[in-house]
């Protein structure tokens, strides 16, 4: 019995030392609320700052929408290089990734036959205009005769035909001559921009074609292109494409 009253005792002692504590905790704990309203009632900007919300007045703002899509990019000025001569290339001093300027020599394609061909119509021209010197001289000398009522109308009138075809052999002759010269400066091909070999696809030795005289369209020998200037080819969802509009800020991210 002892031992049972004394256990009873002992739980009656804990409990109401735990009460007291519970009660002791809890009394602090409106002490110190009481302690934050009176600090913050002294200081309205620290009240300010812990507010968990607040008034603005209504303001209109635009909401940002973004829409994702994948592309390529690419440049906005693409350039096929082919050559006006055909033959072998003899020189190929550019490959892909160098950036040349216009004018730079990007390729020289054999130049023996067009050379002879130069060297014939000048000489076919030479000949021409001594064929008509020659008729001139004829010619003046008839039209003396003619007005002296020596010769024919007839004669006359031969005399001027074969002067004039004389002469345009002479014009035909020099448009050989320039037709020739250009086929010559052809067989250099330049650079038509400033811009990077994004592809070569021919090799020194090759034999070309050209497009004047292909219908397949001639040899390609490089592609050019100005990389100052690309632009960027996406597909945008069907969902996402009533979200865009000419003149909206893309921001491109490059995969690495």
């Amino acid at each position: 019995m002892r031992s049972k009253r004394a256990v009873r005792q002992r739980w009656a002692g804990n409990y109401r030392r735990a009460r007291h504590g519970a009660l002791a905790v809890a009394l602090t704990t409106l002490a110190a609320c009481d302690q934050v309203d009176e600090m913050l009632a002294d200081d309205p900007a620290q009240a300010e700052q812990v507010a968990l919300y607040q008034s603005v007045p209504v303001e209109r703002r635009n909401i940002a929408v973004a829409v994702e899509a994948a592309g390529i990019i690419e440049p906005v000025t693409t350039v096929e290089v082919k050559s006006k001569a055909s033959g072998e290339i003899l020189e190929l001093p550019v490959d892909t990734g160098d950036f040349v300027e216009a004018g730079t020599l990007l390729a020289r394609i054999d130049r023996r036959v067009l050379n002879n061909s130069l060297q014939q119509a000048k000489a076919s021209l030479e000949v021409a205009k001594a064929r008509q010197t020659n008729t001139q001289s004829q010619l003046d000398r008839i039209a003396t005769l003619y007005e002296q009522e020596s010769l024919s109308k007839v004669d006359y009138e031969q005399s001027l035909l074969e002067h004039a075809t004389a002469r345009s052999e002479v014009v035909r002759g020099e448009i050989q001559v320039e037709n020739a010269t250009i086929q010559l400066e052809d067989a250099d091909v330049n650079s038509p921009i400033a811009g990077t070999v994004i592809e070569r696809l021919v090799e020194q030795g090759q034999v070309i074609s050209s497009p004047m005289g292909d219908v397949g369209g001639g040899t390609l020998l490089m592609q050019m292109a100005d990389l100052s200037h690309v632009q960027v080819r996406m597909l945008v969802d069907e969902i996402d494409i009533g979200k865009v509009q000419p003149g909206t800020i893309a921001q491109v991210n490059v995969a690495a």
